[in-house]
Order: C-alpha cells, then sequence, then structure tokens
C-alpha cells in the first residue's frame, strides 16, 4: 500500500516536471518571439527593413515590420506617381477635363438641338411652298386646257406674233437659262458619282457660292442629295437648306406678280 502511494507520488512529480519544462520552453520562445518583434519594428541593425520583402504580405507579422515612407511605398507598389500629394492633384486635374468636357458635350448638345429645329421649321416652310407650286401649276394647266380657254391655236399664234426683237431677247435669255441649268446638273452628276462624304466634304470647301451649292443639290435626286446633307457639318447644311427655302420664297413672289400683272 506504501508502495503504491509512492509510485503515484513519483508520477505526480514527473507529469509536474514535464509540465513545467513546456511552460519554460514556451515561455523562451515567447520572449523570443517577442524580443524578435521589438527588433523588427526598431529595425534593429537594419533587420525589419531586410525582412521587409518576404514579410509585407503575411496577414501577422507585416504588423511588425517598421514604418516607411511614401516613398518607399510608391517604389514597392509601382505608383506612376512620386508621391500621394500628386496623385491627388493628378486627380483633381482630371475632375476639371472630366467637367469641361461635359460642358462641351451639353453646348453641342444644345447647338445641334438648335439646328434640327431650324431645319424642322424650314421644312415646314418648304412644304407649304411646293404645295403652292403645285396649285399654281395645276391652275396654268387649267388656264390653257379647260374646256373655255382659248384653242391651243390661239397660244401658238400669240407667240409667233410677238415682237421679233423682243422674242429675240426672250429666246436668248431662255438659252443662257438652259445653258446655266446644264452646267448646274453636269456638275451634279460630277458630284453624285462621289461617295456622300466626299461629295461634302468638296461642297463645304465652296462656302463662298451658297447659291450654286443649292442649286445643284436641288438637282439631285432627294435621296441623293439627303445622303450628302447627312455627312456635312450641321451649321452649313443648315444654311445651304436656309437658301433653297429663299430661292423658294423667289420664286413664289415672282410668280405672284405675274399672276397680278
Amino acid at each position: 500500500m506504501a508502495r503504491k502511494k509512492r509510485d503515484e507520488s513519483d508520477k505526480k512529480k514527473k507529469s509536474n516536471g514535464t509540465m513545467a519544462t513546456v511552460l519554460v520552453v514556451v515561455g523562451i520562445m515567447l520572449i523570443w518571439l517577442l524580443l524578435l518583434g521589438v527588433l523588427l519594428r526598431l529595425d534593429v541593425g537594419g533587420i525589419g527593413t531586410s525582412l521587409r520583402p518576404s514579410f509585407k504580405n503575411v496577414p501577422i507579422l507585416k504588423m511588425l515590420l517598421p514604418p516607411v515612407s511614401e516613398e518607399q511605398l510608391i517604389w514597392e507598389e509601382n505608383y506612376p506617381y512620386e508621391s500621394i500629394t500628386d496623385a491627388v492633384n493628378r486627380i483633381k486635374e482630371l475632375e476639371v477635363e472630366l467637367d469641361t468636357a461635359l460642358q462641351s458635350s451639353k453646348t453641342y448638345a444644345d447647338r445641334n438641338a438648335q439646328l434640327e429645329a431650324e431645319v424642322a421649321r424650314l421644312k415646314v416652310f418648304e412644304d407649304n411652298v411646293l404645295a403652292f407650286e403645285n396649285r399654281v401649276k395645276a391652275f396654268d394647266k387649267n388656264v390653257v386646257f379647260n374646256d373655255k380657254a382659248p384653242s391651243i391655236e390661239e397660244y401658238k399664234k400669240y407667240y409667233e406674233e410677238i415682237n421679233p426683237t423682243t422674242a429675240e431677247e426672250i429666246y436668248r435669255l431662255v438659252l443662257e437659262q438652259l445653258q446655266y441649268d446644264a452646267s448646274i446638273i453636269e456638275k451634279a452628276k460630277i458630284i453624285k458619282t462621289m461617295k456622300p462624304s466626299q461629295a461634302a466634304q468638296v461642297i463645304e470647301e465652296m462656302t463662298a457660292d451658297i447659291e450654286w451649292t443649292a442649286k445643284v443639290l436641288l438637282s439631285m435626286k432627294a435621296d441623293e442629295s439627303a445622303a450628302i446633307f447627312d455627312k456635312m457639318n450641321k451649321l452649313y447644311s443648315a444654311k445651304i437648306f436656309k437658301k433653297m427655302a429663299d430661292m423658294d420664297e423667289d420664286k413664289l413672289n415672282s410668280i405672284k406678280a405675274s399672276l397680278t400683272n
């Protein structure tokens, strides 16, 4: 019985001795770790700096590394700026550029809206002029060919009896007009063989004679001239369209004047 108690006492002493040894070892390791942390943090002998490349991405150990300057961080991360201040200044510059671009975009959008409104207004005017011309044309035909109008022979006789000098002058003017119209049509044929973008560029360079340009475009089919208009500068195309409307208005006034005389 006494021997059994003695054995248990020996076992307990051995167990306590083992536990003490473990605690001592752990304590020594903690002291070494603490010492290592202090050496790293204080960068004693440059140890923190030398181990930074290896420890800077390790979650816990990177907290033990000594603090570094902005220049060091920029160098390590390969930033395109030399300092945080430079980066902030660049951000401010980009914000100013963005604001300028947005303002320019708004100005362009407003100007484009104005031009579109002007084109729409002129389109209404053009439609009214075309409708009036159609009515005048129908009226002229009705005057000559209706049942109560003089016979065609009477009109023929009238034109034959015109004063020769006056007839010659009228004939000369008609020939000149026909030659001018033929020249316009010939130029229009040349231009419409080009691509719309090339034709638009050629026309935009002829800013000195908007009326001639308007006549060339009017001598084309609607889809051909529309394709060229689509490639032109909006402001210049609006000027040409306005000139077309003015020409129609002049023609309308001439017709009205001839009807009242």
